[in-house]
């Protein structure tokens, strides 16, 4: 249930209550650190024989939330063109900042947990005389509370081939969790600046694209499942990962060094007929994990004026 509130002066409020139950599928499963500590000592002792596998009586079925969020979001001067179906904005040099709360609602329709999570945005786009446009997204919040990890901060990635605003390209579901983050996204739009110098491609029209995304995070201690002393503890629960066949459990959620961000950068070509877009997409670091994607191609359609 959402109800929003909009002032001609760019001012946005919204409230929001949500209930949502997530059970797991397909390889991923939930399991508390607790959960595991009594497998393992089943499987020990022979009382479990075999049930050391996605599949076992330590599982948490399902979980369930309901929670309230409040947001305000502020852009002074941005407008738009109405259609029926939906508005479109105009004006992206309007900046836009948005401070958002969300409050867990434990025993609230049956929810399992309490938490409280902050993420405030800011986005300008800044104009660079003949060398086109710079648009900059910044980014942060935080996890207030001791949650599992369905309820951490999970980076927004993107896993298809077709370009998505506000999403890393080449980070996959989950890879990072965290309860601390901030991003930064830079994205240059150089219009034609370069291109128009080469008189084959100047007569194409197309318009040159060069960008960063960035990504810092970090896990309390008290989120941190890899420690000794969360071992046993009775709502943390084991990072998404897989079994192997000699029954080895292989991650493929990790805790990020808080000192060395994510780092992709982007080079693309726009308006190639008109209307499509395409980036070389490249991964600079963590490259060592074996579920990283060192670099991809990456497509979508978009008319820029």
């Amino acid at each position: 249930i959402k109800y929003e509130r909009e002032r001609e002066f760019g001012f946005k409020t919204t409230a929001m209550l949500r209930y949502a139950n997530y059970e797991p599928c397909g390889e991923l499963f939930y399991r508390t650190m607790a959960g595991e500590s009594a497998l393992q000592t089943a499987i020990a002792d022979g009382s479990l024989s075999g049930q050391k596998w996605v599949q076992s009586p330590f599982n948490t079925h399902d979980i369930t939330v309901t929670e309230a969020s409040l947001t305000l979001r502020y852009a002074p001067g941005e407008t738009f063109v109405n259609t029926k179906q939906r508005r479109l904005p105009v004006n992206l040099d309007a900046p836009v900042f948005t401070l958002q709360h969300t409050l867990g609602l434990k025993g609230v329709l049956g929810s399992d947990y309490t938490y409280n999570m902050t993420e405030a945005t800011a986005y300008k786009r800044f104009w660079l005389s003949s060398w086109g446009n710079l648009d900059v997204h910044l980014k942060g919040g935080i996890q207030w509370n001791k949650v599992p990890f369905p309820l951490l901060i999970m980076p927004a990635a993107n896993l298809s081939y077709i370009l998505q605003d506000g999403t890393f390209n080449l980070i996959n579901n989950m890879e990072f969790l965290n309860d601390r983050y901030a991003s930064l996204d830079v994205s240059w739009n150089m219009q034609g600046k370069l291109f128009n110098r080469i008189p084959l491609i100047k007569k194409l029209k197309w318009r040159e694209f060069i960008g960063v995304k960035c990504l810092w995070g970090t896990l309390t201690d008290k989120n941190n499942p890899f420690l000794e002393q969360n071992k046993n503890d009775d709502m943390l629960m084991m990072f998404p990962g897989h079994y192997d066949r000699t029954g080895n459990y292989n991650y493929s959620s990790y805790v990020m060094d808080p000192k060395v961000p994510y780092v992709e950068v982007t080079a693309g070509i726009h308006n190639i007929f008109k209307l499509l877009h395409i980036e070389y997409v490249r991964r600079l670091n963590y490259n060592h994990l074996p579920t990283a994607n060192k670099w991809g191609v990456r497509l979508m359609i978009r008319t820029v004026f």
